[in-house]
């Protein structure tokens, strides 16, 4: 019986997918008997939520209409009372019923905001009025590759109809709060600003400070403090805090990734979540909301959406393919929630369902005494997705963009082997001159890791060429042992054993690669390094480097030279069974359609890759000659 290199991959996946299979299927048993188990909870309580909502729509509506705009900005638009679904005060392993999406803010006057600017990185723009921060400029990065930098346009994150780090519309509505007026109510210092109102009622006064305190970069802080002014203790729950709104992608490429991501309380790893699964999630979220919807309906929905997002995090963010918006708690405590969903882009984005990420996180509920004050303190990141700062962070948010990622899990080795990889990245393209750096940094890295594992595949080819000449007497012993498969198999280990040849020697060095190129592909995948580094014909290192288009196709020529070098390879590289250099031959056509709309990074790399193997072949077949004694 033969154990060739194809086989043993075969099984290994084999096995390997059997033991996913089995998890999910155990995951999955899992989740179902708790939804059974969930779902007579849900049942009881969806009656008891619905009574709250109306005796709170009718306790603070009035309050919320008598509240008066400031002349400068519109007033705060209470949503419809039918389409207030409110959230139970979370506590550990409780579900809590999610607000989901709400109207947005309308149009505000630009010259009204009011600015807030941390050094040469990025200015906040905080809305006056209603508070929140409408936009966030980053001035070390543009939307598009420019030539001149003076004509470069900014990268702006977040939009004036959701906006963030501030209170969400409906939690404006419920404490009965109007817009602040400007020359009395809004207080802009060194490095701050502050909002403070009083409610309509008179009996509770809320302060919004945003302030740049923090030493690392891209990050602010955001406090909110409510004073009970009034003669009686009062409950403060079902304060929601906005965290923003992003498109997936901010200069209107075609960018795989973006979406939202939490860290549960109770985890050691960020859970991602992709845009389709948002766009579902809003779904999910209007059948809930709908009052016209039957309650059996609204149950699957609401078990839908808290299969995916319930219970405490520590964090919250939503994300584009190179940048972050997220949010997290200062405090031990977390957050009571975190909801996320999408939601539709702006009229000159084309107004498409699912274009934006949205995300929105629940405050802890507090009991404020007269006269006491309680103050919630959290803190923000809006920029780049660079793996030293997030991975500085300590909390986790570096796994939001996947470096560690390894087959179907998540491991931190794998995390500090993709880090590894981008510092040597970055150094390389540093001590090479001129604009092309990073694409030169790709090739001197490839010709590293190359080196560095030269001795393994020069294993790797000797042993298979040993098998190769092997091949006649290893076929004499099949056809001699052909009735007899165990004696066969025996048979050719001696044979093996004998001439020092391991059937694994052609395999075991090629998988120690594996998680290098695992690394390698994380790292390309996801370095926001890259954005908008040129080399050659390629004008964007993380983009493919499309030339031009035939039709709907686009013509790549790294991703096709790739593909002929791993061919080349391939006739170059000694092979025992002629089936097995047939089906590697197909591999290598295949990966072509893989890495086809791969970032040229990556295909540069696998281009150069395969030419250093052409070399190390060619050069294993001079030695190999030099070695053999010459005929007399």
């Amino acid at each position: 019986m033969k154990y060739d290199k194809v086989t043993i991959i075969g099984v290994a996946i084999c096995v390997l997918s059997f033991f996913g299979i089995m998890w999910m299927q155990s995951r999955r048993a899992m989740q179902l008997r708790e939804m059974a188990a969930e779902q007579e909870r849900l049942a009881q309580a969806q009656a008891a939520t619905e009574a709250a909502t109306q005796a709170q729509t009718a306790e603070t509506t009035p309050a919320a209409n008598a509240a008066t705009p400031s002349e400068n900005a519109p007033a705060v638009a209470n949503p419809p009372a039918a389409n207030t679904v409110a959230a139970t005060p979370a506590t550990d392993g409780q579900t809590v019923t999610p607000f989901g999406p709400d109207i947005p803010r309308p149009f505000m006057d630009a010259n009204t905001l009011v600015s807030l600017q941390r050094g040469d990185e990025q200015i906040f723009r905080i809305d006056p009025a209603l508070g929140g921060i409408v936009g966030v400029e980053l001035l070390k990065y543009s939307k598009e590759k420019t030539k001149n930098p003076e004509d470069a346009v900014h990268v702006n994150l977040g939009n004036f109809d959701y906006p963030y780090m501030a209170l969400n519309s409906r939690t404006m509505a419920s404490l009965g709060l109007g817009a602040a007026k400007p020359e009395t109510d809004v207080v802009k210092g060194d490095g701050f600003v502050e909002i403070s109102r009083v409610n309509a009622a008179g009996d509770l006064k809320i302060t919004e400070r945003w302030s740049i305190e923090s030493e690392r970069s891209y990050e602010i802080d955001y406090t909110v403090s409510v004073t009970n002014l009034g003669t009686a203790s009062r409950e403060i729950s079902n304060l929601m805090i906005d965290g923003g709104v992003l498109p997936h992608s901010v200069s209107g490429r075609k960018e795989d990734g973006g979406g939202a991501a939490y860290m549960p309380l109770d985890k050691n790893h960020a859970t991602v979540i992709d845009p389709k699964t948002l766009l579902k999630l809003s779904e999910n979220y209007a059948i809930v909301q709908n009052p016209n919807a039957l309650e059996g309906e609204k149950l699957k929905s609401l078990e839908r959406i808290n299969k995916t997002l319930n219970g405490r995090v520590i964090w919250g963010g939503i994300h584009s393919k190179y940048f972050l918006m997220s949010i997290w708690n200062q405090g031990t405590e977390g957050f009571a929630r975190f909801d996320a969903f999408g939601c539709n882009g702006t009229d000159d984005m084309g107004a498409k369902p699912g274009d934006r990420s949205r995300g929105k996180l629940l405050l802890n509920p507090a009991n404020l005494e007269p006269g006491a004050t309680t103050v919630w303190k959290l803190r923000g990141y809006a920029g780049p997705k660079d793996t030293e700062l997030l991975h500085a962070m300590g909390n986790g948010m570096d796994g939001i963009m996947g470096m560690d990622r390894f087959f179907w899990g998540n491991f931190a080795w794998m995390g500090w082997i993709s880090r590894m990889l981008l510092k040597c990245l970055v150094w390389f393209s540093k001590i090479i001159p001129g604009g092309s750096g990073y694409g030169w940094g790709v090739i001197a890295l490839t010709v590293a890791v190359k080196l560095l594992f030269w001795p393994l595949s020069h294993k790797s080819t000797q042993s298979m060429r040993k098998m190769q000449e092997l091949k006649p007497q290893l076929d004499a012993i099949k056809e001699k042992y052909r009735d007899d498969p165990r004696l066969m198999y025996e048979k050719q280990q001696e044979l093996m054993k004998a001439n020092n040849v391991s059937q694994l020697g052609g395999c075991l060095p090629m998988l120690f690669q594996i998680p290098v190129f695992f690394a390698l592909f994380n790292t390309f995948r996801s370095a926001i390094e890259l954005r908008h580094a040129g080399f050659l014909w390629a004008a964007d290192l993380s983009m493919p480097d499309t030339v031009f288009a035939i039709g709907n196709i686009g013509i790549n020529p790294l991703a096709i030279l790739m593909g002929l070098t791993m061919v080349l390879q391939q006739k170059m590289t000694p092979s025992a069974d002629a089936q097995q250099s047939r089906m590697m031959m197909f591999m290598s056509i295949f990966f072509i359609w893989i890495f086809y709309a791969m970032p040229s990074a990556l295909t540069l790399y696998m281009t150069v890759n395969q030419l250093l193997s052409i070399l190390q072949t060619y050069m294993g077949k001079r030695a190999d000659k030099a070695k053999a004694p010459k005929a007399a």
